[in-house]
């Protein structure tokens, strides 16, 4: 049996996300309240946003902040025109040396950004705000990302062009409160939606927009969201990030200053590394699992 064993900070990624949805004179925005990381890997804060109608052709800035002892502190910073290329598709802020980016999609409405090399000090509460010619606005509810120590690493996944391969993605189940609803799969730099899979009232569970190469093999109600993807091709050599987002029941919504909020956790686990060769046979691999999540719904550390 051969792996190629790699260090966590190429591979390995542990997220909890609990889930808010803020609206105020017809503006919402949508996070997480907690997301929990791995120290040396990449965590995404959420953020996505709905203005009132407008003739408007939306332009402004993103920005996010970080909570610091006397005020706040921006991380992330870039600017949204109205037409054309958004500055948002390319541009990050420095701070951090530069490990802050751009993974949302302004024309969805979309404004998350990653976070990479996570060190215990990114540890804190972000939040994020859009400044529009419409308006500003910003949700009251943090993001408190929590980055814990390392785990143990996983395989680097090798596949031969033309033949199909299996990525592991498995983790401590989250409390049976928490039912899976989706799973997604991306790709991570650039940052790529591959595919999302979502539960239905039968219990199945089929890809949207009839997506038929990645196939899900895993049972996401046991914590196992692989995949296995079909007719490899050179271009599929990557890191990928999987994602399963486990809901609580319609009884269990929460109301936060009249709203109903629905909470729902986001569940980032195993940052993977799929090498395509051409020609050979496919190399059996090994994989460590096992980053469980320890406190669900914790604080940070």
């Amino acid at each position: 049996m051969l792996s190629l064993r790699v260090c966590l900070c190429m591979v390995l990624l542990s997220v909890s996300v609990r889930g808010y949805k803020y609206s105020h004179n017809n503006w919402s925005m949508s996070g997480a309240d907690v997301v929990s990381a791995v120290e040396g890997a990449s965590a995404v804060l959420p953020c996505t946003f709905t203005h009132p109608p407008t003739d408007l052709v939306p332009s402004g800035t993103v920005i996010w902040f970080r909570e610091k002892p006397g005020g706040k502190k921006p991380v992330f910073r870039c600017s949204y025109p109205g037409s054309g290329r958004s500055g948002c598709d390319t541009t990050t802020l420095k701070t951090g040396g530069g490990r802050f980016g751009f993974v949302g999609n302004l024309r969805q409405r979309d404004a998350s950004i990653m976070v990479q090399r996570l060190n215990r000090s990114d540890g804190g509460r972000y939040w994020c705000r859009v400044e529009l010619n419409i308006d500003n606005f910003q949700t009251p509810v943090l993001t408190n990302l929590s980055v814990r120590a390392p785990g143990e690493s996983v395989s680097v996944m090798t596949g031969t062009k033309g033949a199909s391969v299996t990525l592991p993605c498995e983790f401590t189940r989250p409390p049976q409160s928490l039912t899976a609803h989706t799973v997604t799969w991306m790709r991570k730099d650039p940052y790529r939606h591959i595919v999302t899979f979502r539960r239905y009232e039968n219990g199945s569970w089929a890809a949207e927009n009839g997506v038929t190469r990645y196939e899900l093999v895993g049972d996401p109600e046991r914590g196992n969201i692989s995949i296995r993807i079909k007719q490899l091709s050179v271009e599929d050599s990557h890191s990928y990030l999987c994602l399963a987002e486990f809901r609580k029941k319609s009884h269990d919504y929460s109301f936060y200053r009249g709203q109903v909020t629905p909470p729902f956790i986001y569940v980032f686990q195993s940052e993977i590394q799929l090498q395509v060769r051409l020609g050979q046979k496919p190399l059996t691999h090994s994989a460590g699992y096992g980053e469980g999540f320890g406190s669900w719904g914790g604080g940070v550390k």
